[in-house]
């Protein structure tokens, strides 16, 4: 008999159970997907093994093969396991995530009523409301009636209930039917009618099968001479598979711009590349300043690739720099490139997933989840922005893209290319290290000036000018001399929402979520109080909930904010706001960008997706409208993150022939991070920032492990945070000094949940992951806790 090691999203044995292969089921391929049973409820595995190695215990059958040719190669099966290990989580868990949503398929549970004979028996009301609605989620109905497995398998045992699965059907092939003339078939024009001669004429002009009705559109008919032609067997109609087309938008639409030709230092660049791809296939990282035509080296190098028959995989860190990125390589590579990005519907991701995997788009540029792109005979990963923290996944599995690149092109001897103006610390260590290659771009390109900079006090503002304003008298100037000369402006604040928080001028009480320990922030266009942590909304209350004040008072700025005191004091400038509340709908992202590009907007205010990669020439200044509030944030990694914003959104100023300034208003302008952000000195700011990590013992110079608890019971989450600390301490590995906690968390509540961190440093990567899984398995879970586990985290909050 053939058994079948697979692995589940489920904690136990790190996710993988032995299940053995029935007769009438042909074995799986390694790689495949199939349906098992799990306790009381059935659900999808991946198959990572076969073998004919008895278990010493008793196995289930497998009970459907979902994909007879697998939809993971070995090589990435290869990747899922060495992520899995590094980033303490399931092999499952990895592999789910290497399939896009349309790809994806899930088992539904739900709870069927049953007509029993004796009608005289008394019924519940959970049973009287299912007779209602016939069938509904299992999960639901346990939670709507409060029920717990035990009462719902005792209502199934009482022949009251059932329970049925079912399977997700998945995203498939987009099939149309269209027309072919048959070649086969002699014409004879007398037989045939006006109008049929008319139909065969104009599908000679088509380079692709049209449909019925758009031949007929073209020719100028009825349907009727087309059905006349099919029955004649002249038309012959057939099914055709097409492509959902996505980048249709008009921003792609754009001329082609002419590639520019290399400069010394991008000559450099591409010839170091080259090279270390014929060698040792060290990664790569390319330090340029901004706007130094890092773009322009990737361009070239993955025509390098191409013309070898291999694959390259671009990553880019968030969405907004996806268009401008896409349109560059689809300018250059045309319908060799394919994107993969969270605004794809399941059918568009189907379809660019399958495009990828055939190896007819060889060329991918797409958001983090991009790493693990099926291209076939991979020559090259990408990494643009590499200092970008949304590299980093926020959920399990918690995996940086930059260390699973790293990965990937180990495994498929592939060559890892990085670049950015402001790399983290880590990977510059790195570079100092002898483990990457370093590639240092410090000029411009067309010898572009860097932008002027001016730093504003903000406390000096407000204390001398007596100004309560956003913005500073020297901002408010530039802006109004930018709109002279029809100029354009980008205003930066890393703030969603109209006021940061609504607070009590009496008691100094913020308006707190009911379900975090977090302040409300307001937004201005629906007039309500939303979190930005579990979705709560509220009203603005009239009174204080605390003391009963009527003093409440709006606090701080967010993007909505700025852009209401922008038109009141620029009223004829036209003013757009991009962030992610302003692109809720599909293309509104490009539509924005598009109409910046062609200087229909005057100004435009932004958080992040204003920050970084855009290249709009017309740009003269840049105001960035708080530039210390990253600093409050109680991280290690604050400063980096702050200085990175800074220098790169400041470097989106005179990218064209005209030089660009920079107005940075802060309450903190004596700070390393902004102080060397003034000037882009990369140098001067690691030098400060290493050392400052390396006295306090953070990564780079140590390896650390986050470990966050929650739960909806306080006492039953504080218990197990205590024996997860005692499953990590009894290794001899652990040194005490280097593990800290339990503590509550930075924000101690999220959606009802307790949070409580525990941190381990170690010296050793292998050893922190070994311990970190060890100590997961060997610690139990009551109820609804959690336990997450990150491994060299990018935020501790």
């Amino acid at each position: 008999m053939l058994y079948v090691d697979l692995s589940l999203k489920i904690p136990a044995n790190q996710g993988i159970l032995t299940y053995h292969v029935p007769d009438n089921i042909e074995p799986p391929l390694i790689g495949a997907r199939v349906i098992v049973s799990l306790v009381n409820r059935k659900v999808i595995g991946y198959a990572i093994k076969i073998h004919s190695n008895k278990p010493e215990f008793k196995t289930s059958p497998i009970l459907e093969i979902l994909d007879p040719v697998p939809l993971i190669s070995e090589k990435m099966l290869k990747l899922a396991e060495k992520t899995a290990y590094s980033y303490v989580c399931t092999i499952g868990e990895v592999l789910n995530c290497m399939l896009p949503a349309g790809i994806k398929q899930t088992i539904r549970k739900t709870v069927v009523y049953k007509e029993k004979k004796d009608i005289d028996e008394k019924k519940s009301i959970a049973i009287e409301w299912l007779k209602e609605n016939k069938e509904f989620p299992y999960e639901s109905f346990k939670s709507k009636f409060n029920l717990k497995d035990s009462q719902i398998k005792k209502l199934v045992d009482n022949n009251e209930l059932a329970i049925s699965y079912s399977i997700s059907t998945q995203k498939g092939p987009k099939i149309i039917k269209v027309l072919k003339l048959d070649e086969s078939k002699k014409i004879n024009l007398v037989t045939l009618t006006p109008k049929e001669i008319k139909v065969l004429q104009t599908i000679n002009t088509f380079t692709t099968a049209p449909s019925a009705t758009l031949l007929a559109k073209i020719a100028k008919t009825s349907i009727a001479p087309i059905n006349q032609l099919k029955k004649k067997g002249l038309l012959l109609e057939v099914e055709e598979q097409v492509y959902r087309e996505v980048a249709k938008e008009d921003y792609y639409k754009k001329p082609v711009i002419k590639p520019p030709e290399l400069n010394s230092d991008q000559t450099t660049a591409l010839k170091a590349i080259k090279e270390s791809y014929s060698d040792d296939k060290k990664p790569v990282l390319i330090r340029g300043v901004t706007c130094s035509g890092k773009t322009e080296i990737y361009l070239r190098w993955v025509k390098e690739i191409l013309d070898e028959n291999k694959s390259a995989i671009v990553l880019v860190p968030e969405i907004s720099l996806t268009p401008q990125m896409l349109k560059r390589f689809t300018d250059r590579f045309g319908d060799k490139v394919s994107i993969l990005h969270s605004k794809l519907s399941d059918g568009e991701r189907f379809d660019q997933w399958e495009k990828i995997r055939t190896g007819k788009s060889p060329v991918v540029v797409g958001a983090r989840s991009a790493v693990f792109a099926p291209v076939p005979n991979l020559g090259t990963i990408i990494l643009d922005e590499e200092g970008e923290p949304s590299f980093k996944q926020g959920e399990s599995p918690r995996y940086h893209a930059r260390e699973v690149a790293a990965m990937r092109c180990e495994i498929e001897n592939a060559l890892l290319v990085m670049g950015s103006a402001t790399p983290t610390i880590d990977s510059f260590q790195n570079c100092l290290n002898g483990n990457y290659h370093l590639i240092e771009i410090n000029k411009r390109v067309g010898n572009r000036l860097q932008p002027e900079v001016h730093v504003v006090d903000m406390r000096n503002e407000l204390v001398t000018k007596k100004n309560r304003s956003i913005f500073s008298e020297q901002l408010c100037n530039s802006i109004k001399h930018t709109l002279s000369i029809k100029k354009q402006t980008i205003l930066y604040l890393n703030r969603r929402g109209f006021s940061s928080f609504v607070f009590c001028r009496e008691c100094g009480e913020p308006i707190t979520c009911p379900n975090c320990k977090v302040s409300m922030t307001y937004h201005d266009g629906s007039k309500i109080m939303r979190c930005h942590y579990c979705g709560s909304l509220t009203n603005v209350p009239n009174v204080c909930p605390k003391c009963g004040s009527k003093a409440i008072k709006f606090f701080g700025a967010g993007t909505q904010r700025v852009e209401a005191e922008a038109h009141r004091y620029f009223p004829n400038a036209r003013i757009q706001r991009l962030d992610s509340d302003s692109v809720t709908t599909k293309g509104s992202m490009e539509e924005i960008l598009d109409r910046f590009g062609n200087g229909d907007i005057d100004i435009l205010i932004g958080t992040q997706m204003v920050a970084k990669g855009l290249d709009f020439p017309n740009v003269t200044l840049v105001g960035i409208l708080a530039a210390d509030s990253l600093l409050r944030i109680p991280d290690f990694r604050a400063s980096e993150r702050n200085f990175s914003l800074l220098a790169q959104v400041a470097g989106r100023a005179g990218r064209g022939d005209t030089p660009g300034e920079v107005i940075l208003q802060t309450y903190s302008p004596e700070h390393h991070s902004i102080k060397y952000a003034l000037t882009e000195d990369y140098s001067g700011f690691f030098q400060t920032e290493s050392k400052m990590r390396k006295e306090a013992l953070f990564p780079p110079f140590i390896e650390l492990a986050s470990f966050l608890i929650s739960g909806t019971d306080l006492e039953k989450t504080v218990k197990c945070a205590k024996e997860l600390h005692k499953s990590i301490s009894i290794h001899q590995e652990v040194l005490p000094s280097n593990l800290f906690g339990p503590v509550p968390a930075s924000l101690e509540k999220i959606n009802n949940r307790y949070r409580f961190q525990i941190m381990l440093k170690m010296n050793d990567i292998s050893k922190l992951t070994k311990v970190a899984n060890n100590a997961l398995q060997a610690t139990k879970k009551s109820g609804d806790i959690r336990i997450a586990v990150d491994i060299n985290p990018f935020f501790m909050i």
